[in-house]
Parts: C-alpha cells; structure tokens; sequence
C-alpha cells in the first residue's frame, strides 16, 4: 500500500541525514568542497555549535515520520471509503463520529450564518453524498504520541493488538512523547537546536529511529489489515 511506500522514502531521507551524523561524531570531522568559480578549497570544520544543531534537526524528521505516517493512514482509509462510494449510514458509527469531529470543529468566533452553511453542508453528505475527508481537515498539531496514536485507532475501531506484542511503554512510549516534546521545542522556539542537541548522543538518536519505526511499521500493518478487510464499513462481518 501507498501508507508503507510513503513511510520507507521518508524513513530513507532520516537514513541519509543519520549517514551525516555517523560521520561528524568522529574525531575532527569537517566539510570539505571545491568552488570552481574561485578555483579555491573550502574547509568547513565541524565543531560541537554545528553538531548539535544538527543532531536536534533529527528530532523534526523523526517527528515529520511519525505524523505523516498517522496523517497518511487516516487519509487512506478514508480514500479507500470513498472508492467503495460509502455513504454516511454504510460506514461503522466509530468512523461516523471521526469524521464528524474532524470536519466540524466548533468556534464561538465563527459567524452565525457560517455554522448554519457548515451544519447544512454535513447534512447533504449525511444524506445524499459519498463520504469524504479532505485532507486540510486532519490536523495533529504537533500533538502525536503512542497514546495519541492509540486513541486515534480506537476511535476508528482500528485493532492494534499486534503493535502491543511490541510495545513497552517505558522504551517506546516514552520516546515517542521525548521526540512529541523536542520537536514543539523547536517548533515554537521554546528552546534552541543547540541546547536540544547538546542533550542528546547519537546513539540515543539511533536508538529512537529503531523504536520508532517498529512502532509505525506495526501501525501500519494494522491499517492495512482494516483496510483489507473494510473494517470500516457497517455489517461487514
């Protein structure tokens, strides 16, 4: 499925940037480059200021895998609902409500007659239209953790009894909540890449790769076995 072609080209762009952290950890580590313009060497050395701002930029790549690979699953179900042209009361009630809570979000801001063309609007696809999610409509905000991730599955009814055969809160919980934290850091300017870099070693940015893929690779199978199976659809027994 596209979910896991999506999830290797981008774990492979993590995989290239960690060939450059492998490198810069060894002793006196630089950049070299010719300018053929100027005809010149050009020496860059790589001292801790430039290492650990590399090292926390890990941190959004891991966190960008992560959403993406819960953005992009969410996505295709929803894709895969809609080539089956489902209509509201031919989809369980648990992705009834996922996609009610995600195409209206209520706003005491919002205009009288906008909520009142909003509520009409999911009225007719209720009714009359094939059901459909855009993607503009999904937004984790920086907010995915494994529990996170659990709830989401629970509240389209997606099983993850495969992923709990892995799954040990104190390792993987804890450093999908560790990369959740780092990355807002970042994100928001809480805190600088060089002192979320100094803290961590790149063994422990490898060791946060390994886990985190395992995690999402038994997430996706299990949205690949909802989707097989149209776990989604109502009396699909």
């Amino acid at each position: 499925m596209l979910i896991r072609d999506e999830f290797h080209n981008r774990k492979l762009e993590i995989d290239s940037f960690y060939d450059i952290l492998r490198v810069i950890e060894l002793e006196s580590p630089k950049l070299v480059a010719y300018d053929l313009n100027e005809s010149i060497e050009i020496v860059v050395l790589m001292n801790s200021t430039k290492i650990d701002t590399l090292r926390s930029t890990s941190y959004l790549l891991l966190y960008n895998l992560i959403e993406s690979t819960v953005y992009n699953s969410i996505t295709t179900v929803f894709d895969e609902i809609k080539d089956s042209r489902l209509k509201y009361f031919e989809i369980i009630e648990d992705v009834q409500k996922y996609w009610l809570n995600n195409i209206y979000k209520h706003d005491d801001k919002k205009r009288k007659e906008t909520i009142i063309k909003t509520i009409m609007k999911i009225a007719t696809q209720i009714f009359t239209e094939t059901i459909e999610l855009a993607s503009n409509e999904i937004n984790y905000g920086g907010s995915l953790d494994a529990q996170a991730i659990f709830a989401t599955a629970k509240s389209m009814k997606i099983e993850v009894g495969n992923i709990m055969r892995i799954y040990d809160a104190s390792i993987h919980g804890q450093i999908l909540v560790d990369v959740k934290k780092k990355r807002n850091w970042l994100a928001h300017g809480e805190k600088s890449f060089i002192e979320v870099g100094s803290s961590s070693t790149f063994s422990q940015l490898e060791d946060a790769k390994t886990y985190i893929c395992d995690f999402l690779g038994e997430f996706i199978t299990s949205v690949e076995v909802y989707i097989s199976n149209k776990h989604f659809q109502a009396n699909n027994n």
